[in-house]
């Protein structure tokens, strides 16, 4: 009779701790499958998520390598593969190298083509760079005459007014003004990171990721699986303790009185 009480008691504590987690498990998923059926009544596929953490989560967080310059009073800025005005996408460019002002045009350099701008960000031209067996531009600066100036594989490259025929020339006597990446202000660091990351995560998404467990992956659908179990076995837990105590209860004697 003791071991009969003891194993009931320790069922009775299984259940009460399988009870307490799978109760929030159930509460969980009850309201986010309540919000997610009526997802577009309330709007959550046009609302989003833009909390840093659940954006490096989605893969959505800061680029790793930005630059940005000071060219003619704007803001040239590099982030991925696109080039921003003023924290404005205006074109794609690939391995930002620079940019500068010269002649009231904006030239951005990436390491196989320069982007010809208006001060406006209006696309004037997209140039190639095929000098020498095409290798890559390091940098692009002024030369003290105005002209424009590339660096590649440590050689130095001057262009005509048209930028159209590269001469190379001496770096020794050259003494060329570099573009130097410098920290643009945060409002226009903030809109390139704002455009950079697109949209961010709707709300219904991140909610069906969570109603799922696919946004923990591959352990998050093991976890949800065990709690699915666990609400199982709260159900025959509970079957099981309901049919001990019926079979303790005493029965209540016939009274042998004539009416």
């Amino acid at each position: 009779m003791a071991h009969k009480k003891k194993r009931g008691s320790a069922m009775r504590r299984l259940h009460r701790g399988f009870g307490i987690g799978a109760a929030a498990f159930v509460l969980f998923m009850v309201l986010s499958g309540l919000a997610i059926n009526h997802a577009r009544d309330l709007e959550l596929d046009q609302r989003h998520v833009e909390l840093p953490l659940i954006l490096k989560w989605y893969g959505l967080g800061e680029p790793e390598n930005m630059r940005s310059y000071e060219a003619g009073g704007r803001w040239l800025s590099f982030a991925g593969s696109q080039l921003y005005l003023d924290g404005r996408p205006v074109s794609t460019l690939a391995n930002g190298a620079g940019a500068i002002f010269n002649e009231n045009i904006l030239i951005a350099a990436g390491s196989s083509e320069l982007i010809l701008l208006d001060r406006d960000g209006v696309l004037i031209e997209r140039m190639p760079w095929d000098q020498v067996e095409k290798n890559p531009v390091e940098a692009i600066g002024l030369l003290p005459d105005g002209s424009v100036a590339l660096k590649s594989r440590n050689q130095l490259w001057r262009a005509d007014t048209q930028l159209l025929d590269w001469q190379m020339i001496e770096q020794a006597t050259a003494n060329p003004q570099w573009a130097t990446s410098k920290q643009a202000p945060e409002e226009i660091r903030l809109a390139v990171m704002r455009q950079y990351r697109g949209a961010g995560v709707s709300l219904e998404r991140l909610l069906l990721d969570f109603h799922s467990g696919r946004i923990f992956g591959t352990a998050g659908l093991l976890v949800y699986d065990l709690l699915a179990l666990a609400v199982g076995f709260l159900a025959i837990s509970g079957l099981v303790l309901w049919a001990r105590g019926r079979q303790r209860k005493p029965l209540t004697p016939r009274s042998t009185e004539p009416p």
